[in-house]
This record gives C-alpha cells, sequence and structure tokens, in this order.
C-alpha cells in the first residue's frame, strides 16, 4: 500500500502525459483501501480517478467503473440517495456502449439492495428479476450470482409479505449454491437460515429446525466450534426450541450461545435482529 502510493505521487508528476495510468492506479489504490474499510481514504482516490477520466475523450466504461466504486462506498457510509444517484449513471454510461453483460447486471443488482434497504420494494424487485434475467443469459444458470440474486429476490419478497415466492427463491438460491460449492460450504449454511426463517414465519418449525441444524453442522466443521455464526445458530435453534416448547433443549441452544457470544463479546440476540 505504502509503494502504491508512492507510485501515485510519482505518477502525479507526469498527469499531462499519462492521465490513464495514473487514473488507474488512484482507482486501484481505492480499491485496496475500500477492501481495509478506509473508506473516507478510497473515496478521495475514487474521486480523483474521476475527474481525471471525465477530461478522457470516448471514456464512457472507465468513468461507469469509478461512479460503481463511488456507489458502492457511499453505499457503505449509508448515503444511500447519493449512492442511487452514481449507480444509476454508470448503468446509464454502461448501457450506451456495451449492453447486457456480467458487470452491467452486478450494477443493476447493487441498483436493486439500495431500492430493497430504502423500503423501494417494487422497484427492487424489477431490478432483482433484470439482474437474473440478465445474469442467466451471460453466465448461465449455474453461477454463485445467480444463487445471490434468488436469495435477494426473497428478501423482497419476504418485506412485501408474499411468503410463498420469497420461500421459492430462497430454495432455489440454496439449490443453485448446492450445484457449485457441494454439501458443506458457509454459503449453504447462510441459504439454510434464510429458508428455516420462512419455515419459521410459517410456522413450521420442524422443518426450520431441520435447516438449522444442518447449517450448524455445516458450520461446525468449516468454522470450528466457537464463531460467532455459531452463537447465532445455536440462538436461532433455541427460539425454536422454545416455541415448541421443549424447554430443555431451548436454554441448551441458549447456554451454548451465550458462552461464544461471551468469548467474541458479541450478542446474537441483538445481531439477529
Amino acid at each position: 500500500l505504502v509503494l502504491l502510493d508512492k507510485c501515485v505521487l510519482l505518477l502525479k508528476g507526469f498527469e499531462t502525459s499519462d492521465p490513464e495510468r495514473l487514473s488507474n492506479a488512484l482507482l486501484h489504490l481505492g480499491k485496496i483501501y475500500l477492501k481495509k474499510r478506509s473508506v473516507d481514504n478510497a473515496m478521495v482516490h475514487f474521486d480523483e480517478a474521476l475527474v481525471i477520466r471525465k477530461k478522457l475523450k470516448k471514456n464512457e466504461i472507465g468513468i461507469s467503473e469509478v461512479l460503481f466504486q463511488i456507489g458502492g462506498v457511499r453505499e457503505l457510509k449509508k448515503q444511500y440517495l447519493e449512492s442511487l444517484v452514481c449507480y444509476e449513471e454508470s448503468l446509464k454510461l454502461r448501457l450506451s456502449v456495451l449492453g447486457e453483460d456480467e458487470d452491467t447486471a452486478d450494477i443493476i443488482s447493487r441498483i436493486g439492495e439500495v431500492r430493497r434497504i430504502r423500503g423501494q420494494y417494487d422497484l427492487a424487485l424489477e431490478n432483482f428479476t433484470l439482474a437474473l434475467d440478465m445474469y442467466k443469459n451471460t453466465v448461465g444458470e449455474t453461477h454463485l450470482s445467480v444463487a445471490n440474486t434468488y436469495h435477494s429476490l426473497g428478501y423482497v419478497c419476504d418485506a412485501k409479505n408474499d411468503a410463498q415466492k420469497a420461500m421459492q427463491n430462497h430454495k432455489e438460491g440454496l439449490s443453485v449454491r448446492k450445484l457449485i460449492l457441494g454439501g458443506d460450504h458457509v454459503k449453504i449454511a447462510a441459504s439454510l437460515d434464510d429458508v428455516a426463517g420462512m419455515y419459521q414465519k410459517q410456522n413450521e418449525q420442524k422443518k426450520a429446525l431441520k435447516c438449522l441444524t444442518e447449517a450448524l453442522r455445516i458450520r461446525k466443521l468449516m468454522l470450528g466450534g466457537n464463531d460467532i455464526e455459531i452463537g447465532k445458530t445455536l440462538f436461532g435453534m433455541g427460539i425454536i426450541f422454545a416455541a415448541i416448547n421443549d424447554s430443555e433443549m431451548a436454554m441448551d441452544c441458549y447456554s451454548g450461545s451465550l458462552e461464544i457470544s461471551s468469548h467474541d463479546g458479541s450478542n446474537p440476540k441483538l445481531e439477529a435482529q
């Protein structure tokens, strides 16, 4: 990171002769800062890259790429309206040159997520449906982006109180992830959580418990015995056991969750909410 910072400073001395290389370095550095959750530093570098790229001719894709990153930073900072503006401008520029592809679907998916967060469920549903079709047409039906989008559709349908479609989408997401990842993977466990949540809302507690039991097995296998995700799963199982009046098992699950959270310093009850 320090070396890259020095390279950027060096390139700034040659900005007029090689602005494209400078903008690429700024973008790359911004992405590194973003991975380190240093969002303010990331934004500074993305903004500089955007200014340079806007000066370059026929650079719609380059501008779109930076706007997408800026939109991501705005989203992380919970500046959702500003994020949406960046994503939509990024999408417009990309569609004008390349049309529909995987990266275009990524932008549409982020627009859908921001709209979901803002409670614009009908618009979010349109975005995720469009992104899903685009992913299927560009990367095929067996792809993690397809699985992720099914789950996003499930969240929106759930928010719209359409439990049947929500369950259908979460099960589709689970099926696709199983095809790609096999049986034992943390993403499979996350999908099982979503399906279990829908079963709980339908008061099918035993089916929900079956899903969480399998999620717990996977997490113990993949993460070890004291990971916070295991604590959250145990807490969820405790709720189900309490609902079916098995107080002994509920207490065991709550105790196991509490023991893990005491080591981690978190609160599974609050995080589950």
